[in-house]
């Protein structure tokens, strides 16, 4: 299902504000859309972003969101015991680029970003919002909204190839000798990088759902894959882009498709696509 837009942001806000097309999108949201979006924006000019822009993105996210809700979902989440999940992820902006230098990354519009979440209410929130109010900002960029795309959830079974649509990221804190904590970051040639991947969809599992799964998955590079580093809120974050086989219990496969593969899903890490389901 795809929604595009025509003429100007004030038109297209007017044309659909409270019609048939925006019940419609809440319709199929409802009924099994696959809990995602594809949203692509053009710009009157190129799209200078910082090279670490998920914090920005992630911004956008929460602005798009109802006050009340933006405040109970950032401040509160989603509980499970002692952690708070915010069970929703997105990915690395898609486009041309026409060059990066001195840390900013210059777009040739379009560009498209995917973001995803188990909660039907937050994509519904999401969608209806970018199509009243086309009209966006990120970074300093105006952007305006060109198309809302709801891919079909793709097959699901226990064993499926994805790519990642931003990189895995699965971390421990550690602590020297002389009790200073240390963060260190797993790669997927290491036993602990599928283990805490598994933990991390058990508990994001019994947040959404409120129900625990006995099984567990093994996560498996196809190929060499690549290690990314991400500068999030003055923290280098290490993390793994590249194609990957998942297998295990096909319920935390589709937790891990709808909010995401291992930790930081909210900061725009973890986001997977099967192979053939885009």
């Amino acid at each position: 299902m795809k929604w595009v837009g025509t003429g100007s942001a004030k038109e297209q806000g007017s044309a659909h504000r409270g019609h048939e097309s925006l019940k419609y999108f809440e319709h199929v949201l409802v009924w099994g859309a696959g809990m995602r979006l594809w949203a692509e924006f053009s710009a009157p000019g190129v799209v200078r972003l910082p090279v670490y822009y998920n914090h920005a993105v992630q911004g956008l996210i929460y602005r798009l969101l109802p006050d009340e809700y933006r405040r109970t979902l950032h401040d509160e989440g989603y509980v499970d015991g002692k952690r708070s999940l915010k069970l929703f992820t997105f990915s690395r902006i898609f486009g041309k680029v026409l060059r990066a230098e001195s840390g900013i990354i210059v777009f040739q519009p379009p560009v498209r970003l995917c973001i995803g979440s188990p909660v039907e209410r937050f994509v519904s929130e999401l969608a209806n919002r970018l199509i009243k109010e086309p009209r966006v900002q990120l970074a300093g960029n105006e952007l305006q909204l060109a198309s809302v795309e709801f891919p079909k959830k793709p097959p699901l079974a226990g064993r499926v190839e994805f790519y990642t649509l931003s990189p895995i990221t699965v971390y421990s804190t550690l602590y020297t000798a002389d009790g200073r904590k240390k963060t260190y970051y797993y790669s997927p040639q290491e036993r602990e990088f599928s283990e805490l991947i598994t933990a991390n969809l058990l508990r994001k599992y019994r947040a959404c759902r409120g129900e625990e799964v006995k099984g567990g998955v093994r996560v498996t590079p196809l190929r060499p894959v690549k290690e990314r580093v991400v500068v999030f809120k003055g923290t280098v974050i290490r993390a793994w882009s590249g194609r990957f086989v998942m297998e295990g219990d096909t319920r935390l496969i589709e937790t891990a498709y709808e909010a995401g593969a291992g930790s930081k899903n909210s900061a725009g890490f973890g986001m997977i696509e099967v192979v053939g389901g885009a």
